[in-house]
């Protein structure tokens, strides 16, 4: 486990993000990214799943290979951090749909040692 966090203010932007996802996104186990609600393909994902319309973040695992994409499980959160939806890689593709987070802060350290 890395001892350094990735982000300044992960709890502060998401302060009901569960412990467990909070801590798997510090250590860079798990990635966050914040939805695109604006892109074309979103939209039409609203069709089959109305709830994402609250949706503003999605965490998900960076070190799935594509071949294994239809295994993984993707959270949607709300702007607080609370699940709205968990959707499978067989019902959903991130593709187009997700952008990085503009209001989460990637630590200096953190970056430091990524470069290192």
């Amino acid at each position: 486990m890395q001892e350094i966090s990735k982000y300044l203010n992960l709890h502060e932007v998401v302060p009901k993000l569960p412990a467990v996802l909070l801590h798997s996104i510090q250590d860079d186990c798990l990635e966050i990214r914040e939805v695109n609600t604006e892109a074309e393909k979103f939209q039409s994902i609203l069709e089959r799943f109305s709830v994402l319309k609250d949706a503003k973040y999605v965490i998900f695992s960076k070190f799935i290979k594509k071949c294994e994409h239809q295994h993984e499980m993707f959270i949607f959160l709300n702007h607080e951090g609370v699940a709205v939806k968990h959707i499978s890689g067989r019902e959903l593709a991130l593709y187009g749909i997700i952008k990085p987070c503009s209001e989460i802060k990637i630590s200096e350290e953190f970056t430091y040692h990524e470069a290192s």
